[in-house]
């Protein structure tokens, strides 16, 4: 299978803190044809599977207003500019629970669908130490929850 090749312009659009990129591309047999994808090109978050010193995990319970309901969530979220993936790790585990971790390890990365620019850092994080309180964004408003392994795999609602 040949590559598709991608002609300019692209479109750029942003709504709120969402951005939305259209690319035109030469499909293999000549066509023409307009992709919309999602965030930014070349962007990326990172979330945080953690572990405390008592092997507790550490879960982020918040709204969230896509689904329009509270959701359990692994610890996370945007890289920002000039950040490695495991900076933005360690900054939201600390930003978001107050935790640190004592040792982080980089699991790998995922992108979403067929459809988002962005792709998702995924770590593993042990002996965790509480080391301040939350410290949140404006609109973000998250309470910790400390469970058992066994509890976290009968979660199947879990956002990771």
């Amino acid at each position: 299978m040949k590559r598709w090749q991608r002609l300019e312009p692209t479109i750029v659009k942003k709504f709120g803190y969402r951005t939305m990129v259209t690319k035109t591309f030469r499909l293999p047999d000549g066509t023409v044809k307009d992709y919309t994808t999602k965030d930014a090109e070349g962007s990326g978050a990172a979330c945080v599977l953690a572990l405390t010193t008592d092997n507790k995990v550490i879960v982020a319970h918040q709204f969230r207003p896509g689904p329009e309901r509270m959701m359990d969530e692994l610890p996370g979220g945007m890289i920002e500019a000039g950040e490695t993936a495991e900076q933005a790790a360690w900054r939201e585990l600390r930003e978001e629970t107050g935790y640190e971790p004592g040792e982080l390890t980089y699991l790998g990365d995922v992108r979403y669908d067929a459809y988002t620019n962005s792709s998702r850092h995924y770590f593993f994080a042990i002996n965790c130490r509480k080391v301040a309180e939350p410290s949140l964004d404006e609109g973000e408003f998250v309470t910790l929850k400390l469970i058992t392994s066994s509890n976290l795999l009968k979660m199947p609602r879990l956002a990771i």
